[in-house]
Order: C-alpha cells, then structure tokens, then sequence
C-alpha cells in the first residue's frame, strides 16, 4: 500500500471514529431519561440566580414544570438559591418503561442540608414520570415515597 492510500484510510478511519464518537454523546444527553434525570438533578444544585429557573425548566414539562413557573422569584431564590444542599450522591434503583413515551424512574438522592442543622444528611426515595416529546425527555412529575435525615448523632425518619 502507498502513502498516499495509507494517509486516505487512516484518515477516513479516523472520520468515521469521530462520527461515531459524536453520535454516541448525544444519545446520553436529551435522548435517555436516566441522563435527563441526572443532568437536572445537577443543574438544580449549580443554580447561583433566579435566572437559573429557565435552566430547570428546559428538563420539565406537565404539573412539574407548572409548579415551578408558578412560584414567586422568592420562592425558587428560598428553594435553589439561599438553599444550603450539598449533593452527595444520586442512585437511579429501578427503570420502568411504562410505554413508548413513558418511563418512569426509581430514585435515591443524598446531599446535605445545613438548613436542617448541622451535619444533617438527608436521602429521599423518589419515583420521576419521564416523557418522551419531540425526541426528547422531559420530568412530567415527581413523588416522594421517603425520607430519611440522619443527624451526627442521631437518626430521624420522616414519611
């Protein structure tokens, strides 16, 4: 084989591994309802503003998104902003596909909440309905099935 003919395949060998790498990306982003789950769950504990909110409701859609267009600049500032969480841990436990457009996800999310006292650590047990819309997934509602606060020195269960 002559240089040139190895320069040609090499180079079309990468183009098709790059092709393929960027093909790959974005099948975890908008397209899977565990990474739409996990990339919200991020951006709600980076919110720094009020402008943030648009961020949050690029994720949501149905009651989810109502509830979160409707509360006072104060209301999501209190929520996000002034909030003082630490994320620790997010562990996506069950994945049901209820249909073609719909999933729905079992979740725990740990952090940390100085707002309820020192060293408080907080893990809730959640279920988040996805839909699926225009070819991507969106947070349509989200339940909670428990939580549970652990203090330094002492445990506290709340349901």
């Amino acid at each position: 084989m002559s240089a040139a003919k190895f320069c040609s395949y090499l180079a079309f060998v990468l183009f098709c591994t790059l092709l393929a790498t960027g093909c790959t990306q974005k099948v975890g982003d908008a397209n899977d309802p565990k990474q739409r789950l996990t990339d919200y769950i991020s951006t709600s504990f980076s919110v720094h503003t009020t402008a943030d909110r648009l961020k949050l409701q690029n994720y949501l859609t149905g009651g989810a998104k109502n509830r979160l267009v409707s509360w006072s600049d104060e209301q999501f500032r209190q929520a996000f902003v002034d909030s003082k969480r630490e994320f620790v841990k997010l562990a996506i436990r069950d994945v049901k596909a209820v249909n073609d457009n719909r999933t729905d996800l079992t979740y725990e999310l740990t952090y940390l909440d100085q707002g309820r006292g020192p060293d408080a650590r907080v893990t809730t047990k959640r279920m988040c309905e996805m839909s699926l819309e225009n070819g991507k997934w969106f947070i349509r509602e989200v339940k909670n099935i428990k939580e549970l606060i652990e203090y330094k020195n002492e445990i506290s269960i709340v349901y």
